[in-house]
């Protein structure tokens, strides 16, 4: 504040002292949100690896139910239920090559 004073002379008005005070006040609210907001990214972004990590262990699984349905790949990871209810909305698309038949 010195410096400015000296480089612009005493035509420091209160008016001028009291827009910096609020500017200051409004950084630190500002930093204090973003520190927030960032904390919050980071317990995400957490989560996220930690399900990443999850996804290959559950991969390894799925060829084990695979091979219980008599040797028919699935076309997905969805449950029996969700794979019949998608087949039957394929089928009245007429886009029957993408998925495998049921009861053959």
């Amino acid at each position: 504040m010195k410096l400015f004073k000296l480089l612009f002379g005493a035509k420091d008005t209160p008016d001028t002292s009291e827009r910096l005070d609020a500017l200051e006040v409004q950084m630190r609210r500002l930093e204090e949100e973003w520190t927030d907001v960032y904390g919050k990214f980071r317990v995400m972004q957490m989560r996220v690896a930690k399900q990443v990590q999850r996804l290959p262990e559950s991969s390894e699984e799925e060829p084990q139910a695979g091979e219980r349905d008599n040797g028919i790949q699935a076309a997905s990871s969805l449950s029996p239920r969700l794979q019949k209810i998608q087949n039957d909305i394929l089928a009245r698309r007429g886009n029957r090559s993408i998925t495998t038949k049921v009861g053959e």
